[in-house]
Order: structure tokens, then C-alpha cells, then sequence
């Protein structure tokens, strides 16, 4: 962020403002998932921390208490919504904090009760008027042994965020106890985050030509069709199926990044491509992905909603070899990050009836997604307390009744499925990942495949990266 910032009191109500460029793509996702009520589309940013050590109760909720007064985005409501809906700040000194002590459960209720809080954080709804967009459990289940649970409404946060939240939580946790200074103020503002990012993302005729080149004619066959008689009922019963490369095939990867002058983030996107295109029998596909958007040291210490997304399309040829494909879409993608606009300006470029049509979502716009995880958090310290990102599981939870039942979706389950497709995260070590999916609406079994299957192909890619796919292919085969 750039120029001169001004200084708003933590306490001070903030203006209505207009949502910023990085929040117009969920909020049309989270509109078409839920038209009637977006604050049920139950899409939040969640994050799991174990604390070890003794929590002075009193401290840490006060210590909440000085965050959200230090970051806006805690004390954002929706001041209108709609089509162009309106936020706010408020000053209120709440915190949605609950405690819950678990330890004297027997070990098996216990668990039972962790995996349905669990499962219950990932898929919250939100008041969005009322608010707060935001909340936080701790639970005890043991001595010294307590496991946080933070849910925060996507639209006021990013993956990034979850890590600024706990820093400035426990520094403010160990200022409440007498050790050290708190977090001051921030200097950035709400509306300084959209002024920046509107100028970042200026309206230009030239971009809106770009994406036309780029994505039209619009995809019209879902990559992932869902199953014809769904498996169970539940919206929401997404599960992650991990997969792995061995050290041999990371070192390639890293090997034909080097060689490509590119990433291996790149190099894992482009085999995911090589392999979807190669199933459907198609030359083209549109990759989704997004971006960090922290590009100024301000940015990466504010809890918002930042990202952007991209929509880079690329088309492969049996004769094309792996480097090949590899340098192209490292030149799409930069091309694709200097273009990007808002949400809402590529809609309105690439379909001309988006207005009438609204909700009209990003889903749209490309066959496939494919993202990295957020960086892995480093251990935060605090007095007498170790603090450690965790995957406390909870899928068992899904046994239980829905939270989003599908025979409640009307002509909003093409939207819902499409949610529901696999998706790929890889870590942030380029090592593995996960596709998430929704075990209701796809076959788990199909989904394994996908995954055996793009490791085969990462592995036979990366192997002999200079010879043609058709050659590569019939190589990995023998």
C-alpha cells in the first residue's frame, strides 16, 4: 500500500463503505449459493490451534477484546445487501468467545464432542446485519492441553489472516499478563484497503479485452459432473483425500521449475492440466487459482479478505513437451496476475447479461480449480503457552444429520455441486496435497483414482519433462 495512510481511533465507527474488488467474487459465490440469505452459504476461513499450558481465562478474553478493536474487519457488519450491499464498523466491546471444558468427559465422548465442534466451525452461518462475522471457541480437553477454534466469515478474512489473528492474540494475551507492549494501532483502514485496490485493479477497456480473449466461449460441461443419484443429502459434506510424492518425484518437480524458469506450484498446475485435458479428450481448459494479494508490508499485518483470483487458460497438444506446457502457463499466469480486475468488471466483460442475471458467480468462468494451501504457520509463543497449527479432523461428524440438506437448495444445486467438485490444494511444500470434494455428491472411489492417477502422471511428467506428452505417456505406461 502506498502513499500516506491516515490514523482511524480503534474504537471509531467507520463510514459505509462499498465492498473492496477482493470481496466481489464471494459475494456473488456466496449470493448464488444462498440468494435469499448469504450469510448461510456457511463458506468461512477456519483455523485450528493447539494451546499448550495454563490459559488465564480472564487475560485471553480481554486479549480478544484488543484485537478486534485493533483490526476493522472484526467489527464488520453488512450495513445493506444486494446487489451492491454496504459495510460498516462498529464499536462494540464484545467478543464472540465461548469455553468449553471437555477434560472430565470420558476419552471417547470426548472425542465424539471435539469432531462435532470441529465439523461445526467449518461450516457456520453468519447473521450478516446483526453480526459479528466472526468467532472463537476455546476448548479444555485436558490439563494444560486446550484446542482453539477460530471461524471467521470469508468475506472479512483470508487464509493469511488466521496467523495474523493468533500473533496479535497472543501478544495481546501476554501484555494482558504483563509481558511485553500490546499491538498498536493499525494505520491502514477499510477504506484505505479499497481506495489501494480499486487503483490496483483500475477499470481499463484493455484488460476487459484480455479476458474475453481469454475465456470466451465460457465453459458450458461441468470437468466433474455430479453423481445422477446423490450418495446422501448434505451440502456440506466435503472430506479431503491426501495425496503424497515421494522424495524422488519432489526433487523433479523442483528440478523441471528450475529448468523452466517457473515455480513448482506451476509445474504441479500444469501436470493437473495435462492430466484433465487428456481424460476429456479436449486441447483447452481454464485453470482457477488465486493469488496472495499482500503485495505491501501493510497488508500482511491487516485481517481482511485480499486475495485475488486468476483464470489462466492454456491449450496442450499431444506433440507439446512437459517444459513446454510448463513455460506457457508460467506466461500465461503473469500475464493473467497484470490483468486482473474485479470481479464484478470481468463478469460484466466476459457475459454482457451479468446484471440481470445476478447471482451470477465465478464458477462460470473456468473448468477447474487448483490452489496452494496457505503457508505453513509457524508455533507462536506467549507466557506459560505454546501455540501450534493442528487438522483436528472432524469429517466423523458427517454421520450426523446434514447442515445443509439438498433437498433444500431448489435451483440453487447446480451451484451447490459445483461447490462440491474436487479440488486441488497442494501444501505449501510442493510435496503433496488434498483434493476436497463432497463425498454426497461425488464417488469417493473416483475421486482416489483422479488422485493415483495424477501422481502417475506427475511422476512420468516430470521424469522425461523434454519429450512429447504422447511419448511421455506411453513411457509411464511400460
Amino acid at each position: 500500500m502506498t502513499g500516506e495512510t491516515r490514523r482511524t481511533p480503534p474504537d471509531a465507527s467507520g463510514d459505509r463503505l462499498p465492498l473492496a474488488p477482493a470481496q466481489e467474487t464471494l459475494w456473488e459465490f456466496m449470493r448464488a449459493l444462498a440468494p435469499d440469505d448469504p450469510g448461510a452459504a456457511r463458506l468461512p476461513v477456519v483455523d485450528f490451534r493447539r494451546i499448550e499450558g495454563t490459559v488465564v481465562l480472564p487475560a485471553f478474553e480481554q486479549a480478544l477484546r484488543d484485537v478486534k478493536r485493533r483490526h476493522h474487519a472484526l467489527r464488520m457488519v453488512f450495513d445493506r445487501l444486494g446487489d451492491e450491499p454496504l459495510l460498516r464498523t462498529r464499536a462494540e466491546p464484545d467478543v464472540p468467545f465461548t469455553y468449553l471444558d471437555l477434560s472430565a468427559l470420558p476419552a471417547a465422548e470426548r472425542q465424539r464432542r471435539i469432531d462435532a465442534l470441529v465439523h461445526g466451525e467449518r461450516f457456520p452461518a453468519f447473521d450478516l446485519l446483526a453480526g459479528p462475522l466472526w468467532r472463537v471457541r476455546l476448548v479444555r480437553v485436558g490439563p494444560g492441553d486446550h484446542l482453539l477454534m477460530s471461524s471467521f466469515f470469508h468475506i472479512i478474512s483470508d487464509g493469511w489472516s488466521c496467523q495474523v489473528f493468533v500473533e496479535d492474540l497472543m501478544q495481546a494475551y501476554g501484555a494482558r499478563l504483563g509481558h511485553g507492549s500490546p499491538p498498536g494501532d493499525l494505520d491502514v483502514t477499510f477504506g484505505d484497503v479499497i481506495a489501494w485496490q480499486r487503483a490496483l485493479l483500475a477499470e481499463d477497456p484493455a484488460r476487459d479485452a484480455y479476458w474475453r480473449r481469454q475465456l470466451l466461449p465460457l465453459p458450458t460441461e461441468p470437468v466433474f459432473p455430479p453423481l445422477a443419484t446423490p450418495r446422501g443429502r448434505d451440502l456440506t459434506a466435503e472430506v479431503a483425500h491426501p495425496f503424497a510424492f515421494g522424495d524422488e518425484v519432489a526433487a523433479a518437480v523442483r528440478d523441471v521449475a528450475w529448468r523452466a524458469r517457473s515455480t513448482s506450484f506451476l509445474v504441479l498446475l500444469a501436470a493437473y492440466h495435462v492430466l484433465l485435458c487428456r481424460r476429456l479428450g479436449r486441447d483447452r481448459l481454464v485453470a482457477g487459482t488465486t493469488t496472495l494479494g499482500r503485495t505491501t508490508p501493510p497488508t500482511r499485518r491487516v485481517i481482511g479478505q485480499f486475495t485475488n483470483n486468476v483464470y489462466p487458460a492454456l491449450r496442450v497438444g499431444p506433440a507439446d513437451s512437459f517444459l513446454d506446457v510448463v513455460r506457457s502457463l508460467h506466461a500465461t499466469m503473469t500475464e493473467a496476475v497484470a490483468h486482473v480486475p474485479s470481479f464484478n468488471r470481468l463478469a460484466r466483460a466476459v457475459c454482457p447479461d451479468f446484471d440481470r442475471m445476478r447471482p451470477w458467480s465465478f464458477i462460470e468462468v473456468f473448468d477447474y480449480w487448483f490452489q496452494s494451501a496457505a503457508p505453513a504457520a509457524p508455533d507462536v509463543q506467549a507466557p506459560g503457552l505454546r501455540v501450534r497449527q493442528v487438522s483436528p479432523g472432524g469429517e466423523e461428524a458427517l454421520d450426523g444429520p446434514p447442515v445443509a440438506d439438498l433437498a433444500e437448495a431448489g435451483d440453487r444445486l447446480p451451484v451447490w455441486a459445483r461447490r462440491g467438485v474436487p479440488i486441488v490444494v497442494v501444501d505449501d511444500a510442493r510435496r503433496g496435497g488434498v483434493l476436497i470434494y463432497n463425498r454426497d455428491l461425488h464417488d469417493p472411489a473416483a475421486v482416489g483414482d483422479l488422485a493415483a492417477e495424477y501422481q502417475e502422471i506427475v511422476a512420468a511428467l516430470t521424469r522425461a519433462p523434454r519429450s512429447a506428452l504422447r511419448d511421455a505417456f506411453t513411457a509411464a505406461r511400460a
